[in-house]
């Protein structure tokens, strides 16, 4: 007898991805598309040296960052430590671009 997943256990088990992942695409496709870093940054912050460059990098790290959720989604069926494992390295992956983009384009 074939035991099919219901849309519950589905859920039950990457759910949190996929609401991650689906954040991470509005946000990045809206930085992409808008071009508006507001979105993203708070209005009491210190100007950008390039604000279109800087919502272009940031949207393309946020899609990347929103593949990478989804990939973990699917990872947890398969197995839940290499799902963590690769979130964490993409994390940290994330986390640096996102240090170099900030001083590429950033702080006037």
């Amino acid at each position: 007898m074939v035991n099919f997943m219901t849309f519950e256990m589905v859920l039950e088990q990457a759910g949190i991805p996929l609401i991650l992942f689906v954040v991470c695409m509005y946000y990045g496709l809206r930085l992409l598309i808008m071009q508006d870093v507001s979105i993203i940054r708070s209005k009491d912050k210190e100007p950008l040296k390039d604000e279109k460059a800087y919502a272009k990098a940031g949207g393309k790290l946020l899609l990347f960052y929103a593949g990478a959720t989804l990939l973990m989604a699917v990872l947890v069926f398969v197995n839940v430590y290499a799902a963590v494992g690769e979130i964490i390295v993409c994390t940290l992956v994330m986390g640096f671009l996102w240090k170099r983009m900030n001083e590429k384009y950033g702080k006037v």
